[in-house]
């Protein structure tokens, strides 16, 4: 997942989600997978980022998480931002189902 979405392939991205997936967007929840191509395509316009996953962790019950070095940078390369993540992720029957962030 994090390959697709630092190429910026939303075909890639969208092929690892369910259809009723729940994605948050700061402090709104993005659904479906319409939602989400029209959010990436969108942001990947404004800024560039970069996660870098660690392993992930499974939680039990079908959740997982995995801490993430974000870099965010302008569509010309600038810098903008380094930040650390907890991405949290509901997974159903192999695809993500719901995903949450917690800063780390």
């Amino acid at each position: 997942m994090y390959a697709a979405y630092n190429r910026r392939d939303a075909d890639g991205l969208l092929a690892l989600l369910t259809n009723d997936v729940d994605w948050p967007d700061g402090d709104v929840r993005l659904h479906g997978k319409d939602a989400l191509r029209r959010y990436w395509l969108e942001q990947w316009t404004r800024v560039h980022t970069h996660d870098e996953p660690s392993e992930p962790v499974e939680l039990g019950d079908g959740r997982i998480a995995v801490r993430v070095d974000q870099t965010v940078r302008t569509p010309e390369g600038s810098p903008l931002s380094t930040a650390r993540f907890v991405h949290l992720f509901q997974i159903r029957d192999g695809l993500t189902a719901r995903m949450d962030i917690e800063t780390a």
